[in-house]
């Protein structure tokens, strides 16, 4: 579902539950923007965001009063933002690998995008009641957060310089990704939204601080430049000791760092890529399933059959 112009929030709040996503855009002389959304119920999740010029760098910001009775999951993706929020006293820094839990119905808000270039962020929404019946009884601590959105006390969870794990980016890939339709497509949503905020509650109150990352930015930099070639090159990867030379890696270095670095390996994560862009066409093509396994790197049909239904629990043409 397309349209061309971004929804305000009122007709954010208005939208019916859908099966594919709606998707809406703007384009202006110094901003394009767009944004994704996929509403199920209770939840709604949505991405997307605004590239700027140079021209238009700090900008002064955007403000809006949150009056939709709602709890947000942020997971910033790309780009620099400045909030402030009335209940909060401190300037928020949304910077890539930045996330939250938080509840601000009932205050102002002012976003600052800082810089040119893709500001861009991932957002969970779930409307207040249903978080309160499905995350309430189960700790203190969480019972807390439900006690503040049943009295309308705004709330702020977070950890910053504690950036979301390779598991939440694989949780938020599946949820764009759902395989079910019909009443199914929700449940599967409920499930990873309660997967991925329990992910981020075990990274904001784990009690043991994170080991010293080992690796060198420069490394890291490599390291990542590493899954850009794999993600270019579905239908052709490389081997690992050409994706080496082309990262400046030499090979044990490529498979400990992403391992490491990443909580995956080489091959595990290639092989969920080229699932996610299989389980894509699959949905949007009219590719025969065969077609589809070769076109994601497949050798064999079969070998593609088990690893999609050992990936999302169906078979490929149970996800048509």
């Amino acid at each position: 579902m397309a349209d061309n112009t971004f929804p305000t929030f009122e007709e954010f709040s208005s939208l019916p539950d859908s099966e594919e996503p709606y998707v809406f855009s703007i384009t202006l002389p110094e901003i394009k923007g767009h944004l994704r959304m996929q509403k199920q119920g209770a939840i709604t999740l949505s991405d997307g965001g605004l590239e700027l010029s140079g021209k238009m760098a700090d900008l002064s910001g955007l403000r809006h009063y949150n009056d939709m009775p709602l709890v947000e999951m942020n997971f910033t993706l790309e780009g620099k933002i400045i909030q402030r929020q009335g209940h909060i006293k401190e300037e928020l820094l949304f910077t890539k690998g930045y996330h939250n839990i938080m509840y601000n119905q009932g205050e102002w808000e002012h976003n600052r995008f800082m810089g040119g270039g893709i500001h861009n962020t991932f957002t969970v929404n779930i409307h207040i009641d249903r978080f309160a019946q499905l995350f309430a009884g189960h700790s203190k601590e969480m019972d807390l957060l439900t006690d503040n959105v049943r009295t309308q006390r705004p709330f702020l969870t977070h950890r910053p310089g504690r950036s979301f794990t390779p598991a939440m980016q694989s949780v938020i890939r599946l949820l764009w990704n759902n395989p079910f339709r019909g009443g199914l497509k929700g449940l599967y949503m409920e499930a990873k939204t309660m997967e991925l905020l329990l992910l981020q509650w075990e990274s904001f109150h784990a009690s043991a601080p994170y080991a010293k990352n080992p690796w060198r930015k420069e490394d890291i930099d490599k390291l990542h430049a590493a899954k850009e070639i794999l993600q270019q090159r579905i239908q052709d990867p490389p081997t690992l000791t050409a994706l080496a030379r082309c990262c400046g890696l030499n090979e044990f270095k490529l498979k400990k760092g992403f391992r490491e670095v990443f909580g995956v390996t080489v091959f595990g994560y290639f092989n969920t890529l080229r699932l996610e862009q299989a389980h894509l066409l699959l949905r949007t093509t009219s590719s025969s399933i065969s077609e589809i396994a070769f076109q994601t790197g497949w050798a064999h049909p079969q070998h593609f059959h088990r690893a999609f239904k050992k990936q999302y629990g169906i078979t490929p043409g149970a996800s048509r």
